[in-house]
């Protein structure tokens, strides 16, 4: 099966309403977002399908090896390999990939953060992360990756947004 095929597919499958406004992008946009977007979903399914704690971890241990092969442009799982077959996907930086596997895994221990401090990074890795990689991949390269201020100050802002949902979703957590 084409790997962009499988992408497809894996987020039509989550029956999310993401998925479908995905549709109107342009083609390598869509592409791109459609890979990241079912690479997320691999990523959440660790913790969600694996109970037993050894087994999710070892999961988890082969997505950091898997991004490391994405940043040697070796990746061989379908979503990776697919988001690094757009333009602007291979550009993806395997730190901020890392970043989601890390929040991924604080998933794994209690849900229950002792402090706004742990609560933020934990929303700083699933959201706030996850909104930086989209918003880069929305911009197409188009000045995402530069240093300009403009840029700079957009990767804030979505770090902060995506942390404030995330915060604002999971109030409860903070115990």
């Amino acid at each position: 099966m084409d790997v962009h095929q499988y992408c497809q597919e894996r987020a039509a499958a989550s029956g999310s309403s993401f998925y479908y406004s995905f549709v109107f992008l342009p083609a390598d946009t869509r592409r791109a977002i459609t890979a990241f977007y079912a690479l997320c979903r691999e990523l959440d399914d660790v913790v969600d399908e694996y109970r037993e704690r050894s087994i999710a971890e070892t999961k988890l241990n082969w997505w950091r090896k898997e991004i490391e092969r994405f940043s040697a442009g070796t990746p061989e799982h379908p979503t990776t390999r697919a988001l690094f077959d757009t333009p602007q996907g291979s550009k993806t930086s395997p730190s901020l990939l890392l970043e989601i596997v890390d929040g991924m895994a604080m998933d794994l221990d209690d849900r229950r953060y002792p402090d706004f401090k742990s609560l933020h990074l934990y929303c700083y890795r699933v959201a706030g992360v996850v909104g930086e990689i989209a918003a880069a991949l929305f911009d197409g390269g188009r000045g995402s990756r530069s240093n300009s201020p403009t840029s700079s100050a957009t990767s804030v802002k979505t770090r902060g947004a995506g942390a404030f949902t995330c915060r604002k979703t999971n109030w409860r957590a903070l115990g």
